[in-house]
C-alpha cells in the first residue's frame, strides 16, 4: 500500500460548512423580526447580533436562532457547478457576433455609395445609373445566404 497516496479532501459535514454573507443577513433579518415582535429584549438583539457578525459556520448561525419560531439558515445543497460553453456555443457565439459586424460593414459602404450616387446624380441634374446596386447587391446577398445557412444549423 502507498502510503504517500492523497486521501482527498476531507468530508464536512453540512453545518460544520463556512457561512457566508448572505447567510448572515437571513440570520440577521430573523433577528429584527424577532426584536419588532418583542421576542428579544434591545440587550440580547444587541448580543445575537453581534455574535452573528462572528459567526463563521451554519451551526453558529443556527445557534443564534434556535429559539425563535421559523426556519433556521439551511447549509446549501451541493449543487453541481454549471457547464461551461462548449465550443459548439463558442463557435455559434462568434459566427453571430461576426456576421454582425460583416452587417454594419456591408450597411456602411451601402450607405456611402448610395450617398455618392445621389450627389452625382444632383450635381449633373440627371439620372446616373444605379452603379451602387453592384456594389450593395452581390454583398448583401452573400450575407443574407450566410445568415440562412447559420439558422439552417
Amino acid at each position: 500500500m502507498d502510503e504517500t497516496a492523497d486521501p482527498g479532501p476531507p468530508h464536512v459535514r453540512p453545518e460544520n460548512m463556512r457561512a457566508g454573507d448572505v447567510d448572515r443577513e437571513q440570520v440577521l433579518d430573523r433577528l429584527r423580526i424577532a426584536h419588532a415582535e418583542g421576542r428579544l429584549d434591545l440587550d440580547e438583539f444587541d448580543e445575537r447580533i453581534t455574535a452573528t457578525l462572528a459567526a463563521r459556520t451554519y451551526a453558529d448561525l443556527r445557534a443564534l436562532t434556535v429559539d425563535l419560531p421559523g426556519q433556521p439558515p439551511a447549509p446549501p445543497a451541493a449543487t453541481p457547478p454549471p457547464p461551461e460553453p462548449g465550443p459548439l456555443q463558442d463557435l455559434d457565439a462568434l459566427q453571430e457576433r461576426d456576421l454582425r459586424g460583416a452587417v454594419i460593414g456591408w450597411a456602411g459602404a451601402s450607405v456611402v455609395t448610395i450617398a455618392i450616387w445621389a450627389m452625382s446624380c444632383i450635381a449633373t441634374a440627371s439620372f446616373v445609373y444605379p452603379w451602387w446596386i453592384w456594389v450593395a447587391g452581390p454583398w448583401g446577398l452573400v450575407l443574407l445566404s450566410s445568415w440562412v445557412r447559420d439558422r439552417r444549423q
